[in-house]
């Protein structure tokens, strides 16, 4: 994980990580830059962090604060609220670009955390990096299938990727797509990893119950995870007349209409939503059968590696890094559609080999437990 080495603690002294995440305070990809801030510390560096302010700090960059980190503070651009939307450009315009100039300035070393690599088409943030003389790299965490740069952002969008010293990606997947958006070859390119949020791994005890339980972890955000997908094909009337409950676990925007749509489809009494947990292996994996992911994309999904490494299979849809880690049919099963027909074949499939569950999980736990030593 680290991409420190001891020689950096000699020729680097001043780090800054700057987040361009402002739809949400937190998210999975800020573990991996919180995660490389707390490293740095412990090797001496003097670790700024710019983040877009929300008015309260995300425990994880308190703890960063109290460790020694500065932490430089944005103004937010980004609204899902339409009347905001005006104010949102005006600020990106005139706010956004000294900004991020500013949270590049008196550094050594700038690691750049993007949610996704479409917030490169943003001028606020390509403008300053291709401006910028401070040694950069950045990070990579979310790239779309169906998503295609605007043509002319995309000499600016290479030249910023040229200029950088590395460009990070959190599967293999994510800087495929990548360079079928920009035709550029990425030989800077290289895969990270995405850290766990558990101290511990191990296979869990299995328990057998009549009724399977099933998990479902994630922010809850229709457009990205899918939810809606899984409750839609769950109310059909072959899975209603099968003993199985879901579990939903995360929080979000979205909570109440997720809720309607189980009372919608009248599987109310067979979905429980249990908001968020810190204890991954406790309150969740030691509690469900398996994982499933209908998303629409995905990076490398941090929930999906800790299921694995606590000895339980999933049933994922084939975005991000999902089929890279799954081997379909041995340790899960992949959906080769985003969409309610392939998923539901796919958790049709697994279903029906539900006593093979036990030993895929136990699989899954080999396969994902090389991937943790190389954190």
């Amino acid at each position: 994980m680290l991409i420190f080495s001891q020689k950096t603690r000699y020729d680097m002294k001043h780090l800054t990580f700057i987040t361009t995440m402002a739809g949400h305070a937190w998210g999975g990809s800020e573990e991996l830059w919180v995660k490389l801030a707390n490293d740095a510390l412990s090797q001496g560096h003097s670790v700024r962090c710019s983040i877009f302010y929300w008015g309260k700090m995300p425990p994880k960059i308190e703890a960063l604060k109290s460790k020694g980190a500065k932490i430089h503070k944005r103004h937010r651009f980004i609204y899902p609220q339409l009347h905001k939307k005006v104010w949102g450009k005006f600020i990106e315009k005139i706010i956004a670009k000294s900004e991020m100039r500013k949270a590049l300035s008196k550094s050594d070393k700038a690691i750049i955390s993007m949610g996704g690599f479409v917030d490169l088409e943003v001028n606020a943030f390509r403008k300053p990096l291709l401006e910028t003389n401070i040694s950069f790299s950045i990070i990579i965490h979310s790239n779309p299938e169906d998503y295609y740069l605007r043509y002319h952002n995309i000499k600016e969008i290479i030249t910023v990727c040229k200029k950088a010293k590395k460009v990070y990606f959190v599967s293999d997947r994510l800087m495929e797509i990548a360079i079928r958006q920009t035709g550029y070859s990425f030989p800077n390119g290289k895969i990270i990893i995405n850290p766990v949020n558990m101290d511990e791994i191990g296979i869990l005890p299995w328990f057998s119950t009549e009724t399977v339980q099933m998990a479902i972890v994630g922010r809850l955000d229709a457009k990205v995870k899918g939810h809606a997908i899984l409750l839609q094909l769950l109310s059909d009337e072959k899975w209603k007349n099968r003993s199985w409950h879901l579990n939903i676990y995360g929080v979000g925007e979205d909570l109440q209409y997720f809720q309607h749509l189980a009372n919608s489809f009248d599987i109310q009494n067979r979905v429980t939503f249990h908001g968020f947990t810190n204890d991954i292996r406790s309150d969740i994996w030691a509690k469900n059968h398996i994982l499933v992911m209908p998303s629409y994309y995905e990076g490398m999904p941090i929930s999906l590696v800790e299921a694995m490494l606590s000895g339980r299979t999933a049933v994922a849809t084939d975005v991000g890094g999902n089929a890279e880690i799954i081997e379909d049919g041995v340790t899960g099963f992949i959906s080769y559609g985003v969409n309610r027909g392939a998923f539901d074949k796919a958790l049709e499939t697994a279903w029906q080999q539900k006593d093979e569950w036990k030993e895929m999980g136990e699989k899954a736990f080999e396969n994902a437990k090389i991937l943790f030593e190389r954190l």
